[in-house]
């Protein structure tokens, strides 16, 4: 009888005792963010501002056409620095001042300056295409001789 307790104990103990026949597995995966900006310069070149008038006159002219894809829920913010402060300058310092106007979402006229300011906004992924950059000055009919010029970086960032 003894035997046969004991070969029993050893015919229990290698069988399991519950069966296991499952587990986790955990799968994701990543969607990169989209952040597409496209400044194409209008027809109207930038490199042709009229400055000199017979009177003072305010005008503005588009200067580029901008479009902008994201997948970025929470938004975006279109920033534009001038290396200048908001002026075109000639080689002896002469400025004439300008400020930016973008017509997009959130759009607002400000003066770039070296640090930036934000020109567009959007709260959500919202896309635009073909949204106008106005520059905004004065034409002079005095206004000092030269070539006057500018560079502007246009940033676009994700909320």
């Amino acid at each position: 009888m003894k035997k046969l307790i004991i070969v029993l104990l050893m015919c229990l103990l290698m069988m399991p005792l519950f069966a296991s026949n499952g587990d986790t597995l955990n799968i994701g995966g990543v969607v990169p963010l989209q952040l597409d900006l496209v400044v194409d310069p209008s027809a109207y070149s930038p490199d042709d501002l009229v400055l000199v008038a017979g009177a003072t006159t305010s005008v503005t002219p588009t200067i580029a056409d901008i479009d902008i894809a994201t997948n970025n829920t929470a938004g975006w913010e279109l920033w534009v620095m001038s290396s200048n402060n908001a002026s075109l300058l000639n080689d002896d310092n002469d400025a004439v001042a300008y400020t930016l106007t973008y017509g997009g979402t959130g759009g607002t006229t400000s003066a770039p300056t070296t640090t930036g300011v934000k020109l567009g906004e959007a709260a959500s992924d919202v896309d635009e295409t073909g949204q106008l950059l106005i520059i905004n000055y004065d034409q002079e009919p005095d206004y000092p001789a030269g070539y006057y010029t500018d560079q502007l970086t246009i940033i676009l960032r994700a909320k």
